[in-house]
């Protein structure tokens, strides 16, 4: 059974009209014990000089009375958005479909149940405008200042108000905050193009909403459903209003499912995602993709030498070594399993893809891992096959994969420690 809102009840004021005398007392009698501003009217003409002078926030009428019945009433009335519940006998079901036509909220027989009535004035009240009424606007301020992440800037993107909520959220005070720019939050990894493409749009006028990762003050990173909306007078914008959202448990379980649990690189499926969805960007800007597949040379003898978990950490300090070298927005790195790797570099020549690839073999082979079984060094080394098209050329991903997979393979019969690139790229 659903439960009286006290404080939602003592926040409105009822009208009840009602000729019966017996029945208006009881029916007071029992909501005056939640509702201050509870009003009575034994007919309609009285009910409608009242409604006129309270403006309530319900109106509760009997069909049937003197003077004015409830009905005509309600038409003198006119348009409102006032929730209005009739009350009526079973002789009254006459008059229930000229009701309908006036948009009537609820219908409740004769004898009322109180806590039923009492009930659907709650429920009356929830599904309406008053919704909105319920609360002075000092208060409904106050619930926003307290539990929306708000800031205000000015056209140039100072700080100039904050929500407390924002605040408490950040970890920063309102003073360390007003006077700053948002680059206080910036998280580092995010490129200035996205800045660039902000301004762009909310400089002409335009709502922008995207996803943002942020930092707080101690450093923990945060992600943030963002809308910034320009705010106009006499047509020119004089400020900017960003609202978050905090989706960084969102962002997590997103991340988990992309992820690769030991490397923190992405994982296989997330490969297939990515390799799809670049290949469709570089066809759409007529750019190149450059796709790199990654062996760990000699890994079984390693984890038969040294043991898995030292094999983990290699593991893990390769993928390191990946992440660094694929900082662009448009580089990837992806551990597709076990020992074997992949990278995505979009837009690059064949020289410069090579060339990078060359500096991460060495740079692994610099980190000094003994692997005293491996044939072809004293340390941990890696091979990689290259493969560079222009869109153009590009057939497909699992053909595109097929030829950095035939390249690694070449790699491993020449030496291993190398890479070599597909002759298929262009």
């Amino acid at each position: 059974m659903k439960r009286i809102n006290k404080t939602l009840l003592s926040n409105i004021t009822i009208l009840y009209v009602e000729d019966e005398k017996m029945i208006s007392e009881e029916v007071s009698f029992y909501f005056k014990k939640y509702v201050k501003d509870f009003f009575i009217a034994n007919n309609g003409e009285e009910g409608l000089k009242l409604f006129k002078e309270i403006q309530p926030d319900i109106l509760i009428t009997d069909i049937q009375m003197p003077k004015m019945n409830g009905l005509d009433m309600i038409k003198e009335i006119g348009v409102t958005s006032v929730p209005i519940i009739i009350t009526t006998a079973y002789s009254d079901i006459e008059y229930f479909l000229k009701a309908i036509e006036l948009k009537i909220c609820k219908f409740v027989i004769k004898p009322i149940n109180l806590i039923e009535l009492i009930l659907d004035v709650q429920s009356c009240v929830s599904n309406n405008y008053l919704q909105d009424k319920l609360f002075e606007k000092e208060n409904l301020l106050k619930i926003v200042d307290e539990n929306v992440l708000i800031s205000i800037t000015d056209k140039e993107g100072t700080i100039i108000d904050v929500s407390s909520a924002f605040c408490e959220f950040t970890q920063y005070k309102k003073d360390e905050l007003i006077g700053e720019n948002h680059r206080l939050l910036r998280h580092e990894e995010t490129p200035d193009s996205f800045y660039e493409n902000m301004w762009n749009i909310i400089s002409v006028g335009k709502t922008f909403n995207t996803e943002i990762r942020n930092k707080k003050k101690d450093g923990t990173v945060y992600w943030a459903n963002l809308t910034i909306t320009p705010v106009f007078k006499n047509e020119e914008i004089i400020n900017y209003t960003a609202v978050r959202s905090d989706i960084t448990n969102k962002k997590k379980l997103e991340q988990l499912i992309i992820e690769d649990d030991l490397t923190k690189l992405y994982n296989r499926r997330h490969f297939n995602n990515i390799l799809n969805q670049e290949i469709r960007r570089a066809k759409r800007e007529n750019s190149t993709i450059t796709l790199v597949s990654i062996d760990i040379d000699h890994f079984k003898k390693y984890n038969d030498t040294y043991g898995h978990p030292m094999g983990d950490k290699v593991l893990y300090t390769i993928g390191k070594v990946l992440k660094e070298n694929t900082l662009r927005s448009s580089d990837y790195a992806f551990r597709i399993g076990g020992e074997e790797f992949c990278l995505i570099f979009s837009n690059s020549t064949i020289t410069d893809s090579c060339l990078h690839v060359e500096d991460i073999i060495k740079e692994i082979e610099d980190l000094k891992i003994e692997h005293k079984n491996s044939k072809n060094s004293d340390f941990v080394t890696v091979s990689a096959g290259i493969i560079v098209q222009n869109a153009s050329d590009i057939v497909n991903e699992e053909t595109l994969y097929k030829h950095s997979d035939i390249a690694l393979y070449q790699a491993k019969v020449k030496g291993r420690n190398q890479a070599v690139l597909s002759e298929y790229s262009k």
